[in-house]
């Protein structure tokens, strides 16, 4: 049966061809003033463009007949812009609506008279206006093709429950690797490049921790280097390390996901350290600051002292950093204040929201909280790199502070799912188990 969709300028916007990914034999409706909002629309430099490329897509049409009968798109699904459509049951109703509420009700609730064998879906990221529509006997859904899969089903770069046979184990150690096929449940894993593999021999003897190179099982290469003289705790700080270490001619995306304390800012630092100024020439540190990301002019100072309060973290863990190490490389001072490497320039720090048009080189770049940035601002920062340069993607999909984001859609998890497999990516996911920090710590995060 076909579907009636009207699509609010929220969902629109969430790409340049939304209006082709709901079905090839469906009806697309744009009420007007959602192209009024488009036209005027005021947001991050990627939503605004996103809308004029959605506007530029509909001048392509003659106008008038997209606005009456409508128009037929590539894959065969129609297009129409509706205009105004009031409802009695709506001007009736005893709920108080915007007047742009009213107009897109009026919409629904129209297309709903007129075709009663059809369903008529709103699509729109507005909770509330879900809610509302729901009370009117309007179906509201959010855009589902943006919709990423469960917390608990995301892509966590590491499979366990593995067993092999003791000749196997013996294989892998003697070779430093080893053929899936020989994994006892082989043909029931999704074997995905660059995804650590925790095996075990049949009895239970023996285990091993390997990662897939896309043909075959292979050990770890990084296992006895301590960046910083730090020493992985547990089993993710293990995988976590072998991501970052990795050199950036291999490994220049990497994605790490995982709870507070679990080491993730902490292990980046550190290996930032100790990679500079042989391999990089610094280290740049960005966050989401706001809802918004370039509105931070209203802070005191210059762009460090504006985003400064923002990296409190940073600091922490530099000093904690530095207290351990107390180490010296030739012509290279560690000094014990982190504050020696942000006077010169050797760590920077970089609003995310003024990326556009940089080149970044020989830098170990490290975005953290990336599940507060927006998916369209994805493309935007992983493009800026450069020959000799690593990106490392932080953050916790639990914890969202933009009201915007969920845990199925941001940033990370936008970049962990579009990226998963591709041999330039190394992800990982550390267990809420794996925090290192104080047990109050663990257990206020479980049970607050």
């Amino acid at each position: 049966m076909r579907k009636i969709f009207v699509v609010l300028d929220d969902a629109l916007i969430s790409s340049n061809d939304t209006t082709l990914r709901l079905g090839n034999d469906n009806l697309i409706v744009i009420p007007y003033p959602v192209v009024q909002r488009l036209q005027n629309f005021q947001g991050t430099i990627e939503k605004s463009k996103t809308a004029k490329e959605i506007l530029a897509y509909l001048e392509t049409f003659n106008l008038e007949q997209l606005s009456q009968e409508g128009v037929a798109q590539r894959n065969g699904s129609m297009l129409r812009i509706e205009m105004n459509c009031y409802s009695s049951k709506i001007s009736d109703s005893k709920y108080k609506f915007s007047e742009f509420e009213l107009r897109c009700f009026g919409i629904c609730k129209h297309l709903q008279e007129k075709n009663p064998s059809e369903k008529v879906i709103l699509l729109t990221k507005n909770p509330l206006m879900r809610v509302d529509a729901g009370m009117l006997g309007i179906k509201a859904e959010d855009f589902k093709d943006e919709q990423f899969p469960q917390l608990k089903e995301q892509y966590s770069g590491r499979v366990k429950g593995l067993y092999c046979s003791s000749s196997a184990m013996d294989s892998f150690y003697s070779n430093k690797y080893l053929d899936p096929s020989r994994i006892y449940n082989f043909e029931e894993i999704n074997w995905i490049t660059n995804m650590f593999v925790i095996f075990q021999s049949e009895k239970g003897v023996q285990s091993a921790l390997g990662r897939f190179d896309g043909e075959k099982i292979v050990s770890l290469r990084h296992q006895k280097e301590y960046p910083q003289g730090i020493t992985p705790k547990n089993v993710g700080q293990k995988m976590l390390l072998e991501c970052l270490l990795e050199g950036w001619e291999t490994a220049p995306l990497t994605v790490v996901k995982g709870s507070a304390g679990t080491g993730k800012t902490f292990c980046s630092l550190a290996v930032g350290l100790e990679k500079m100024p042989e391999t990089y020439k610094q280290i740049l540190v960005a966050t989401p600051v706001s809802r918004r990301k370039e509105e931070i002019g209203y802070l005191p100072g210059d762009i460090g002292n504006k985003v400064s309060p923002y990296l409190g973290g940073i600091r922490d863990n530099l000093e904690v950093i530095f207290d351990k190490s107390k180490c010296r490389k030739d012509n290279f001072q560690f000094n014990e204040s982190g504050e020696y490497y942000f006077e010169s320039g050797l760590i920077k720090i970089q609003p995310i929201g003024f990326l556009r048009g940089r080149t970044i080189v020989d830098t170990l770049f490290i975005i953290d909280e990336t599940q507060n940035v927006e998916p369209s601002e994805i493309k935007s920062i992983v493009t800026r790199a450069a020959q000799g340069s690593k990106f490392i993607f932080l953050g916790d999909p639990s914890q969202i502070d933009n009201p915007n984001l969920n845990e199925r859609y941001n940033g990370l998890v936008y970049l962990s799912e579009k990226m998963k497999g591709d041999p330039l990516c190394w992800q990982v996911t550390l267990d809420e188990g794996e925090s290192v920090r104080s047990k109050l710590a663990t257990i206020a995060a479980q049970k607050l």
